[in-house]
């Protein structure tokens, strides 16, 4: 018998807003979907995404939601109970709708991330009406689209380190029709995307580890015995506080970190000294944050030892500092 040929498939973009974490206790309050693209064997076709697309708002289903998460919306919650469509008929016209737009193809929801709006999505369409037109797994997350593609960790893949040519350089509103057609073209982009071939590993590309620490005192693989250093894959040198006017107080600057995103760091230790009387800018935490980066303040004793610990598995960088 010959094999069945795969069917191509249609991404459709989805997008929620959601008055709490998950569904059931708490309600998908809206949804947009739109049609990003679709994908026969190698070839991927974009299509407009604004072209074909989706958007209801609902009538809650319970009593109980979270006031911070309502918020993001905007949606004014008393006035989905009572103009919000009823749960029930608003997934049988998404049914329809999803399976009007894929015929010859099948459909697959991708969102960024999907996991949070795949949850919610599939929850409402088992729950009202038994029949999910994607299957039970039939969802793509871009986040982990992007990791494979760019080869970075999961964690490290957030749209503030994407390359400026994958976004859409549309606003992210939080109007759920509005997101999933920026997502649609995010996801364009991805499909559609050749990076770089990755360079050849350095030699010596990781991190040095700290082989001594005392007061004023710090030693580190391949490098001269010193007192403050900065630490990242391939080596370090002296940390050199007026370069970015670093003070005990208000502390670590963001200009100090920003080197590191440039080198694929996952994790970033940051020392507050022997007697943790270095502070750091909550500007700093925020730029590697929004980056996606694990962030480790402690003093620099047990500083020293996150740094250590990582660095056998991490592409880890550090600021250390000896004295107070």
């Amino acid at each position: 018998m010959a094999a069945r040929g795969a069917h191509p498939s249609l991404y459709i973009s989805v997008d929620i807003e959601a008055d709490g974490p998950i569904p059931g206790p708490y309600s998908m309050i809206s949804f947009g979907a739109s049609v990003a693209g679709r994908q026969d064997g190698a070839s991927y076709t974009a299509a407009d995404p604004q072209q074909l697309t989706f958007y209801r708002e609902l009538r809650p289903i319970s009593e109980e939601f979270v006031p911070e998460a309502l918020a993001v919306s905007g949606l004014d919650r008393d006035r989905l109970v009572r103009e919000g469509a009823d749960p029930a008929v608003a997934m049988a016209e998404f049914r329809a709708w999803v399976r009007e737009v894929s015929v010859g193809a099948q459909p697959v929801m991708c969102g960024y991330p999907a996991s949070f709006d795949w949850t919610f999505l599939y929850w409402y369409l088992i729950r009202f009406g038994g029949d999910s037109p994607f299957g039970h797994s039939g969802c793509l997350d871009m986040k982990t689209l992007y990791a494979v593609k760019a080869r970075v960790p999961l964690r490290a893949a957030v749209k503030g380190r994407m390359p400026r040519e994958l976004l859409s350089r549309r606003r992210h509103t939080h109007h759920a029709l509005d997101d999933a057609v920026e997502q649609a073209e995010l996801m364009n982009n991805l499909m559609l995307w050749n990076p770089p071939p990755a360079p050849a590993p350095a030699a010596g590309g990781s991190s040095p580890l700290i082989t001594h620490l005392a007061w004023g005192r710090i030693e580190a693989e391949g490098l001269a015995a010193g007192k403050d250093f900065r630490l990242y894959p391939g080596g370090g040198r002296p940390w050199d506080w007026s370069e970015h006017g670093t003070r005990h107080d208000p502390g670590i600057q963001p200009g100090e970190v920003r080197e590191f995103l440039d080198l694929g760091v996952t994790a970033v230790v940051l020392t507050r000294g022997m007697e943790g009387r270095l502070g750091v800018a909550p500007k700093t935490l925020e730029v590697l944050r929004a980056a996606g980066v694990e962030v480790h303040v402690a003093q620099t004793a047990e500083a020293v030892e996150i740094y250590n610990r990582l660095a056998a598995t991490e592409r880890v960088a550090g600021l250390f500092h000896s004295t107070c």
